[in-house]
């Protein structure tokens, strides 16, 4: 039989949520589409997101004394919490989600035996990426794309665990706040410079995490550096744009040394290698490699490489 395969959009929307995965806590955003599946990493129906919820897997609340972690901004200990919802009420809140979304609850999906069984088989776990946009026309519905980071942000005298979305024209959209806020990329190193958007908490603080609650988390255990995630917004920008980033210039540095491996490529190396934010330098090799090569080159150059 001849194969073909289509695919197909479906717009949806991104709430908070905690993966417990291993003893380990881990603060996501869950997506929840108009079609009701949801993702919270692993794309699941709502009949199966009911079984996630009731084996803890995707929960509403962290106990106090556990740590928290964010992905690209820290870990944190949370001290003490006023939670919003339990397993029941968090499952009815996603189930609003997609009501609101879907307010006829037409065409929602649900994942067949068959296919469960076939996804299985083939040892697939379904977890796409969500693609960030806004739509910047309603005639022949334009849309401009974006990607996010997580960063602490202080909005009238509170602080609040928010989603920075830096978007292809330069728009920049803050979310999970009381009111949503909007800024130019220009704007970012000024609110950056004066402490409105950081990552580190030097003492207890009080954090809203809008939809699940209130929580103490307590210094960080680690966090990204603060400049370094404006790195990462600025470079999240050149990508949207097709520009080429900081991580492309670097390995591309690597390359060139790995070809002529002398001072001049060294120090070109190293100029981009630090132009590549900190908590992502990881990412320049490999899962087993990360970027421990370029580490080598740079700071043990007397090392040498087994190929």
């Amino acid at each position: 039989m001849r194969a073909i395969r289509r695919t197909k959009t479906v717009e949806g929307t991104s709430i908070p949520g905690i993966i417990h995965n291993g003893g380990s806590y881990f603060y996501i955003n869950v997506d929840v589409y108009e079609d009701g599946m949801v993702n919270c990493w692993e794309l699941t129906d709502l009949k199966g997101l009911y079984g996630k919820i009731q084996s803890g897997w995707l929960t509403p609340s962290v106990p106090a004394g556990e740590e928290l972690s964010i992905h690209g901004l820290g870990a944190y200990t949370v001290e003490s919490v006023k939670w919003t919802y339990e397993e029941a009420s968090y499952y009815k809140h996603v189930k609003d989600t997609v009501s609101r979304l879907n307010p006829e609850l037409t065409n929602i999906y649900e994942i067949s035996l068959r296919e469960q069984q076939r996804n299985e088989a083939r040892r697939i776990a379904l977890s796409p990426t969500a693609t960030e946009f806004y739509v910047n026309s309603e005639l022949f519905y334009q849309t401009t794309e974006g990607k996010s980071v997580h960063l602490f942000m202080k909005n009238s005298g509170a602080v609040y665990l928010v989603d920075v979305v830096v978007y292809k024209d330069g728009r920049v959209a803050v979310y999970n706040l009381p009111a949503e806020a909007e800024y130019t990329l220009e704007e970012l190193d000024g609110l950056f410079a004066e402490g409105t958007f950081f990552t580190t908490l030097d003492t207890s603080t009080s954090v809203h995490i809008l939809q699940l609650g209130e929580v103490t988390l307590g210094a960080s255990l680690y966090s990204a550096d603060a400049q370094e995630k404006l790195k990462e917004l600025h470079n999240l920008y050149k990508k949207l744009n097709g520009e080429q980033t900081a991580h492309e210039a670097c390995r591309a540095a690597y390359y060139a040394y790995l070809e002529n491996p002398s001072e001049y490529y060294r120090e070109q190396l190293r100029i981009k290698y630090e132009l590549v934010p900190e908590h992502e330098r990881m990412y320049l090799g490999d899962m087993d490699s990360k970027d421990w090569d370029y580490q080598r080159i740079l700071y043990h150059p007397e090392e040498t490489r087994e190929v």
